[in-house]
């Protein structure tokens, strides 16, 4: 249940800097209320098709490492790597587009993760325990958002260099989640 909580709370933190922490850097840059709300939209998106996963998950997994730690891994690698691409944007105020596009792949990927973890739940708990653990990975979820709202904008306080500091403080907390799956 520790590994599924704290797999929920890296999809947290992504949610938590756009709703927040992106939101109010896009907002300080005098962005229009319309850019900023169309990356929310953006990011958004994946979310409404990740049932298109599970049939996938399900299907394909591999001997060696198991139905769902390999798809767990391919999403984490996704997070890192869209992550990595929103870091080495010079300017991401100037570069709607390409930020967008990055978060919604990031999105593509957190998704992915989602029905993975929660497939992962169903093959490992027994069915009295689901309820509990739903609740407590759900409950894991609004942590990561708290870090990635409230965390990723304190850091940057702390240390400035604005969102490059935000993307390199989740670059950090995905690569130590990636290392329990």
């Amino acid at each position: 249940i520790v590994v599924l909580c704290v797999l929920y709370v890296a999809q947290g933190i992504p949610f938590g800097f756009l709703t927040v922490t992106l939101a109010a850097a896009l907002a300080a840059e005098g962005l229009s209320v319309g850019q900023i709300g169309r990356i929310f939209a953006l990011g958004t998106i994946p979310w409404a098709f990740k049932w298109i996963w599970g049939p996938f998950v399900d299907r394909f997994g591999s001997a060696r490492f198991g139905r769902r730690r390999p798809w767990i891994l391919a999403a984490q690698t996704g997070m890192l790597l869209t992550l990595l691409g929103m870091w080495f944007i010079p300017d991401p105020t100037s570069q709607l587009a390409l930020l967008g596009g990055l978060v919604v792949a990031h999105n593509v990927f957190s998704s992915l993760q989602d029905v993975c973890v929660d497939a992962l739940a169903v093959d490992l708990l027994p069915p009295q325990d689901r309820g509990k653990a739903s609740g407590l990975m759900y409950g894991s979820k609004y942590f990561g958002t708290a870090i990635g709202g409230a965390g990723l904008t304190l850091l940057i306080d702390a240390l400035g260099g604005g969102l490059s500091t935000a993307f390199a403080g989740m670059i950090a907390l995905i690569v130590l989640i990636s290392l329990l799956p």
